[in-house]
Formats: C-alpha cells, structure tokens, sequence
C-alpha cells in the first residue's frame, strides 16, 4: 500500500513539474509582479500612455523606477484644465524631442504670456498636431506671429478663439484645419487658405463671420464642412466658391449658401435649413426666397454621385414642387433622406426619384428630428392661394401630419416602397433605417416589417432591407 501510494504521489509530483505549467507559472507571476509591462520597449509604453490624459499619464511615474520619467517621453500630450502652475511643471519635465500632437484645453484663467509660453513650447518641438481649445469665448487673448508660422503643423482645431493673423500665414505642411466658433472675417481666412497650399479638408463650425470662401487656389482641398449657428445676428449668404473640392457639407440655418462653382463635387451633404426655430417668425416672407436657392443648389450639384438631404430641405422641395418650380436633372447614384415619414416631405422626395434617372440606391433614415411644422406651411401656401390640404395626392394621406409621426408601421412602410418604385424604375437597393427615437423596440414589429421587406423585395424585384439604427 505504502509503495502504490508513493507511486500516485510520485506521478502527482510528475505532473506538477510538467515545463509547460513551470512556463505558465513564470508568466502569471511576472504579470502579478508588473514586470510583463515593464519589460515593454519604451515605444509600446509610450504608445499606451497616448491614449489617456496627461495629469493621468504622470501618475505612472510613481509605480517603479522604470516608470518615473517613461511618460515625459510620450509623444502625446493631452493638458485638460491644468492649472498655470501644473502647466509649466508639466512642460519643464518633458523630455521628447519632437510632439505629434498636443492637445491644450483651457477653462481656467491664464495670462497672455502664459499661453505664448505654451503654444511656442509646442511649436519649438515641431508639433504635427495641435488643438487649443478656450472653453468659452476668449474676447482677450490674440495668437502671436509665431503661431502662424510653422513648417511642421499638419493637423490644427483652434475653438472659441478669435484668428486674426497679423502677418503673412506659413503653414507649409498643413493639411486638415478645424475652427469652432472663432471669429474670422473673409481676409482672415483668405490670409490662411494662401498660407496653407497644402490644405486637404477645411472645417467651420459657427464662424458666423466668413460670409466669402474663395477657394480656387487650394488645389488639394477636398473636404469643406461649414456649420452655421442660426441665430439671426448676421443674415448675409455664405459664397462658396470651390472647383476643387470632392465633399461638402452644409448645415446653416438660414439664408442657404451660394454655390457658384463646385464642379469637382462627388459627394455632398445638405441641411440647409437645420435651426427653424429662426426661420419659423419669417418663414412666410421667406419662403420663396429659400425655394430659390435651394434649387440652385442642387442645380450646381450637377455631378454629385452621392446626395444626402435632411428634414427641412425636404419640406422646401415639396413646396417647390406644389408651386411648380421647375427642379434640376441630377446625376445622382446613392441617394439619402433623413427625415420624418411626414406627408409635408413626400413631394419632395418623389421629384427628386424622377430627376435622378441614374439612381441605384435610396437610404432612408427614419427619424423623429425637428422639421417646419404643417401650420407654417398651411401659412404660405394659403398666402400665395394655395390650399395645401387639397395638393396632397391621394396616395400620401397614408403618411401623418408632423405631429402625429411616433414609429414607421408596415402600412407606411409599403406606401413609402410604393412611392419609391413609382417614382424610381432603374434604382436596385432601397434601405430603411428605423432610429429609436422613431421606431418601436418591440421584436415583433420589427420582424412584421422585416418579413414584409422581403416580401416587397421579391415581388418587384429590387432589394429591400429593414435596419435598425445600431446595425
């Protein structure tokens, strides 16, 4: 008994002493000690502590030897509401060479020579990219010369801040400019359009203040988003002037842009009409105006293989259409509408399927977003003795006015097919995407109008797919 039992003891012992398990063993432990981290090469450590704030960031250096000075050498720096003090603690510390990006965000209090101090640091590091963000409407603090001047910076986002460059702009290697809510007028930013040839993608996020962007000589710029604030303050047209570019998006409450030449335009992204929280007290005095420049738009989008248009520019169409003005052919491939299923956007909608007669495929984006409301309508239409009750066609009963739209049932669902293939013969994919905001949750529904998709799809031929938002 005594020898079986020190043979089952000695094959237990066997087995323990397997070298795979001694291996496993030495891993766990030298992840229970830290040291499987800290073995890293410098350049994976650097790389994790990119993806966290700095003031985090800093806080390794307490964990061993190895960590005390691995974060003053990460390529990254991200400064988020540091006091002036921790700021220039911070900067005096740092080691690296050269930053890739500096990210210096500022809701505190700090001087003008402060923040030289900081910008310069970055710039004599030869930042890549650089984002200096104000928190709140800085009326005080104006950039220096230096700051206009780098061979460096690729990559700028500049917010709450006011660009106004004294002197002749050199940012030899910049290629992608975001401004939020600076203020700029049109020889400002002609100034940094000259100074930057190597422009690729321009962004204005309420830079209220540009009202011309002559862009003809920004050979590599592509990509131009302009969003507008809507609030009323200043009502003058924004001119776009843009043979180069391959992307536009528009989101400018009102007056619309003035496109006068985009004809290298493939892709473009409207709503031009987004803050009608404005245009609900003038609409009526505007309405025609508004019509007119919206068609002038799409008329300019002669080439645009991929259109996408929202709510309110849909409600402008269909009046368009009810009044008779003539709409523009397009040469649009992907179509997409995000709106309301409401009767007030469904003329436009039809118009637009007849006038692209290369279209393969519709997406529409059901949604429950801000649209004019019906009485605004009713307003002009009857001022101009129009009746718009009795200009709805019979077949868009089916859609609700715009305070009666909760959810797409099937029963919409196949009218808004049977509009589509009416209006469309060539197109070969239709896509519905239902929002949460618009569509019920309930799993059974949603099979309904899956299965009846698929239904659709085999009776005429075309694809037809249901998704919900998160798909």
């Amino acid at each position: 008994m005594a020898d079986e039992r020190r043979e089952r003891d000695g094959a237990t012992n066997n087995t323990v002493k397997n070298p795979n398990d001694r291996k496993i063993k030495g891993v766990d432990n030298s992840i229970e000690d830290g040291d499987f981290i800290s073995s890293m090469p410098d350049e994976i450590l650097h790389h994790i502590l990119t993806s966290i704030p700095t003031d985090l960031a800093i806080r390794t250096s307490v964990l061993s030897k190895r960590w005390r000075h691995v974060w003053c050498e990460t390529p990254c720096l991200y400064i988020n509401d540091f006091r002036s003090q921790a700021i220039n603690q911070t900067l005096n510390s740092y080691r690296a060479p050269t930053i890739m990006s500096f990210d210096l965000r500022m809701r505190l209090d700090h001087t003008a020579p402060q923040i030289d101090s900081w910008i310069s640091f970055a710039m004599s590091r030869n930042v890549q990219k650089l984002s200096v963000n104000f928190g709140i409407r800085n009326e005080t603090y104006n950039f220096q010369d230096f700051f206009y001047l780098s061979s460096s910076l690729e990559q700028l986002n500049v917010s709450f801040n006011d660009m106004v460059p004294g002197c002749t702009v050199s940012w030899k290697s910049l290629k992608n400019l975001s401004l939020s809510f600076c203020k700029l007028g049109d020889e400002s930013i002609a100034k940094i359009l000259s100074g930057s040839p190597k422009l690729e993608s321009l962004r204005l996020y309420f830079c209220d203040s540009v009202h011309r962007l002559d862009l003809t000589k920004s050979l590599s710029l592509k990509t131009l988003e302009i969003v507008r604030s809507g609030s009323g303050n200043d009502s003058r047209q924004v001119e776009i002037i843009a043979p180069h570019i391959q992307y536009l998006r528009l989101k400018n409450s009102y007056p619309p842009c003035t496109l006068v030449n985009v004809s290298s335009l493939t892709e473009a992204d409207l709503d031009s009409c987004s803050n009608i929280m404005y245009m609900y007290r003038y609409f009526s005095s505007r309405a025609e105006f508004v019509q007119t420049v919206v068609l002038k738009m799409l008329e300019n989008l002669e080439n645009v293989e991929k259109l996408t248009l929202r709510r309110s520019v849909l409600q402008i169409l269909s009046l368009a259409e009810v009044c008779g003005v003539p709409f523009p052919t397009l040469k649009v491939q992907t179509l997409i509408v995000k709106t309301m299923l409401v009767r007030s956007v469904m003329h436009g909608i039809a118009r637009l399927l007849q006038n692209s007669p290369g279209l393969k495929k519709l997406i529409v984006h059901a949604t429950n977003s801000d649209i004019i409301p019906d009485m605004h309508l009713d307003h002009y239409m009857n001022s101009q003795g129009i009746y718009l009750y009795k200009c709805w066609r019979s077949e868009y009963k089916i859609f609700p006015r715009d305070g009666h739209f909760h959810h797409v049932t099937p029963e919409l669902l196949a009218s808004l097919v049977k509009l589509v293939l009416r209006n469309a013969k060539p197109l070969e994919t239709v896509v519905v995407r239902l929002f949460k905001p618009c569509s019920s949750q309930d799993a059974k529904l949603f099979e309904e109008l899956t299965g009846m998709a698929r239904t659709l799809s085999h009776n005429n031929n075309v694809s037809i797919v249901i998704k919900r938002s998160s798909d």
